[in-house]
């Protein structure tokens, strides 16, 4: 040890590793010539978007296992509240949807017919002049041939009451008329602005004429939603 700190003079240690790592970090140059790395290929722009025609993955279902087949005495095995067996009446009456449409419209029209009867005999005033029930299973064909008369006769009298409830609001209407007239109340006057619309040859009251470039008076057109 004592040797080599004589042969290496202190001061010659920091230099010499400057110097090992000058050589370490100098670049090598090459002389020979390199192919320079081959550019990307780059694709061309489409002119408009074109779906894929499938998808990236074919999406499969998941598989269950519901185990092995149920045997014959698993399936003959009844529990309670469990549907009838198959080949059973029962069975045919609960799955059959013929059945469950013709009950349901025979409960409908029993429900309009039951409502339409009730509404006959309760607002009827011929109430007196039908049948009695026990001629229907004596004499069916004279029964429905009087209460066909009697229900004429019925329509025929509600009829009657709407044409003079029509009759006494038109009449009531012209009433309500003469009397804005003979106190000199416009039909624009109130809330509802009138009651009947304007005849073409009442007479133009004020507002509806105007005097034009001549100087003369005309009538002012009227106008669809004030526009036209």
């Amino acid at each position: 040890m004592a040797s080599l700190r004589l042969a290496f003079p202190r001061g010659g240690f920091p230099l010499h590793s400057k110097q090992l790592q000058r050589l370490r970090f100098t670049p090598s140059i090459r002389h020979a010539s390199t192919t320079p790395p081959p550019k990307p290929r780059v694709l061309e722009k489409p002119d408009k978007f074109r779906p894929p025609s499938h998808p990236s993955r074919l999406r499969s279902k998941p598989k269950y296992n519901y185990g092995p087949d149920l045997s014959q005495e698993q399936k003959a095995k009844r529990y309670p509240h469990m549907m009838p067996p198959e080949g059973t009446f029962l069975h045919w009456f609960l799955t059959n949807r013929s059945i469950h449409v013709w009950i349901s419209m025979s409960v409908l029209i029993s429900l309009i017919f039951g409502i339409w009867l009730s509404d006959f005999l309760n607002n009827t005033p011929y109430r007196d002049l039908l049948p009695p029930n026990s001629m229907f299973w004596a004499h069916p064909f004279q029964f429905l041939a009087r209460w066909g008369e009697v229900y004429n006769m019925h329509v025929a009298y509600v009829s009657q009451q709407t044409a003079e409830m029509r009759k006494q609001k038109v009449e009531d209407v012209k009433k309500r008329s003469e009397y804005r007239k003979a106190h000199g109340i416009e039909e624009s006057e109130g809330i509802l602005g009138g009651w009947t619309a304007r005849m073409a040859d009442e007479v133009t009251g004020q507002g509806e004429t105007y005097i034009d470039f001549e100087g003369k008076q005309q009538p002012a057109k009227k106008k669809w939603f004030g526009i036209w």
